[in-house]
């Protein structure tokens, strides 16, 4: 499937320095070691566009809710979608493409 991921020129510039797409540790805006590192994605292009002049394409296959992996919502309630949710792994830059 494909997702998207609105960004900063700098903080593009991080994610091709580290190699993968893996947000920083952002918990409190503090760099404590306790916190996690998650990336927010969406299926919704002009919703990654309200997050920064850089969007990235993102290829990623969601395993839901209580995988540990993401958690994307397969069955939001009627006339709902998943619009956003996290990836809590590192994404691979093989499935990331610039599209703005």
């Amino acid at each position: 499937m494909i997702f998207y991921h609105g960004t900063s020129e700098a903080a593009w510039r991080a994610i091709q320095t580290e190699g993968a797409l893996w947000g920083g540790c952002t918990y409190h805006k503090t760099k404590d070691p306790k916190c996690y590192r998650y990336t927010y994605l969406t299926p919704e292009l002009e919703v990654a566009q309200q997050y920064g002049t850089v969007v990235l394409e993102v290829k990623w296959d969601p395993e839901g809710v209580g995988s540990g992996v993401d958690n994307y919502g397969f069955n939001p309630p009627p006339r709902e979608t998943c619009w956003q949710f996290s990836v809590f792994v590192p994404i691979t830059l093989d499935r990331v493409r610039r599209v703005q």
